[in-house]
């Protein structure tokens, strides 16, 4: 027993490592001096090396070989397993290639932050070449050593067990599924009337509104905070969760919907067993998943007519905010509205797929050195052209939206959308097994809804695999009719 003991000590030493950086990289995007970059870089890449050099060592290798003579019960085996998939993840990339990764895109991310508000991809293209190389080594290493693709390794990254060519069928079925159906919403409403709000809700009155519904559905603002950045993320360590947004005047409710989506992040990492903070298996189960909660609470709850009867008599009686748009059915309108945007953070849930297809298909192209750095831009423009029909004029309305690749987050959209079906199919059940949802959710009531997902979902962290937990829960694996039905239903 005593070499797993130890295992969960070295686990539990670089579970902290992670915290902190999780908190200078929270620190970075929101309020670090602009000349401190380099050096927060240097930090970032030490503390990556430290974590990285304690699970990848042989040392550790010997002790999960040991530990799996031993006789553990259920969950410590399920969580050796996890030190085991870690182990292998980790220990096929050399430190150093870490170490580098991690500094470049530190160095990346800041770079973009510039390049972005001038719209000019050229800015950070040598920075991203750089770091996209370095990605290619490490996707090269990971996929000789699982016996995939490369660019299928990095998927796994954040959502183990993902097979890129099933991933490109269900991609395909919902683009089918999608296109044409875009269209005819998009016809139906233009028929309907929507009033637009005459009131001007400023930046601090906008944070106040965010931080008292995250707080009605349960955010535990003791054990973290709201904050503003370049791009709306959820970070920070165990147990401070950190939550940023960005506001618009033009759009004062685009901010909420920002926070929404992160409030479900959050809860989930609020959630998490307490007994197994800082083991693997007491971690979030993969970004699908991750992507899944932040859904289900910004779309499947808080896109609906009884959250928006609730946010209306929010607007009017908590902040006195008297505007005709404010009445519940405008709300839902404008919160259903179905747009061709060109930014995938302010679109509706019936045309971000399309968004997620096109890095997905970009992404694949760029780790089979199908596409030039220096050619992407015109090569996103060419795809959003293919999906949206519509066509591009600046870099920010392009491949400068995003934070994901700048930040050496190759393999992450994919989850997006996953999460996604995923959402829906939970969601369902959801609405079967608790009747009064739409009653409590109008009323401000969030905590039966928290509690189930706590229960069904929260709780079981990285015990069960994301497709073990859906059989548990709906009694089905992941299936793509729980979405198309609630697209359909909600918006024809």
């Amino acid at each position: 027993m005593k070499t797993y003991l130890k295992l969960k000590e070295i686990f539990n030493e670089a579970s902290l490592t992670s915290d902190i950086a999780g908190i200078l990289h929270w620190d970075m995007a929101t309020m670090m001096p602009s000349s401190s970059r380099d050096q927060r870089s240097d930090q970032l890449a030490y503390l990556s090396k430290l974590s990285h050099s304690k699970i990848s060592s042989s040392e550790v290798g010997d002790l999960i070989e040991d530990s799996k003579n031993l006789n553990l019960n259920n969950s410590d085996q399920k969580n050796l397993n996890e030190m085991d998939r870690e182990y292998k993840l980790a220990s096929a990339i050399p430190t150093e290639l870490v170490e580098k990764i991690s500094k470049s895109s530190a160095k990346c991310e800041g770079v973009w932050q510039e390049a972005r508000e001038k719209s000019d991809f050229n800015l950070v293209k040598k920075d991203l070449e750089e770091l996209i190389n370095l990605t290619k080594e490490e996707a090269n290493i990971l996929g000789e050593t699982f016996k995939v693709s490369p660019y299928e390794a990095l998927i796994n990254k954040f959502e183990p067990s993902s097979e890129e060519n099933k991933i490109s069928e269900v991609f395909d079925d919902l683009q089918k599924f999608l296109t044409p159906l875009i269209d005819k919403i998009i016809d139906k409403q233009k028929k309907e009337e929507t009033l637009q709000f005459e009131t001007s809700i400023d930046e601090e009155k906008q944070k106040n509104i965010s931080e008292y519904i995250m707080k009605q559905i349960g955010f535990d603002f003791t054990r973290g905070r709201l904050d503003k950045s370049v791009h709306p993320f959820c970070g920070g360590s165990t147990n401070d969760v950190r939550i940023t947004t960005r506001y618009n005047n033009e759009n004062p409710f685009s901010s909420l919907d920002g926070v929404m989506h992160e409030t479900g992040h959050a809860l989930y990492e609020l959630n998490l067993p307490k007994d197994w903070m800082h083991q693997p298996a007491g971690k979030s189960r993969g970004m699908a998943m991750h992507e899944s909660q932040s859904l289900l609470i910004e779309m499947q709850i808080t896109r609906s007519l009884a959250f928006k009867k609730f946010l209306s008599n929010t607007l009017n009686k908590k902040f006195n905010i008297k505007d005709k748009a404010t009445n519940p059915d405008n709300l839902y309108k404008l919160g259903t509205r179905v747009n061709k945007s060109f930014i995938r953070v302010e679109s509706d849930e019936v045309t971000y797929p399309l968004h997620i297809i096109l890095r997905f298909n970009l992404e694949r192209k760029i780790f089979n050195n199908e596409i030039n750095i220096a050619d992407i831009p015109d090569a996103w423009n060419d795809e959003f052209n293919r999906l949206f029909n519509l066509s591009i004029n600046k870099d920010t309305d392009g491949c400068l939206q995003d934070i994901h690749w700048f930040a050496g987050l190759f393999g992450y959209f994919p989850t997006y959308s996953l999460g996604a079906l995923t959402a829906a199919q939970f969601a369902s059940q959801l609405r079967t097994d608790q009747k009064e949802l739409d009653q409590e959710i109008e009323n401000g009531e969030f905590s039966n809804l928290v509690n189930w997902l706590k229960k069904n979902i929260h709780e079981k962290a990285s015990f069960f695999s994301t497709n073990e937990v859906l059989e548990q829960v709906t009694k089905s694996p992941l299936n793509a009719k729980y979405f198309k039905e609630y697209i359909t239903n909600r918006y024809l």
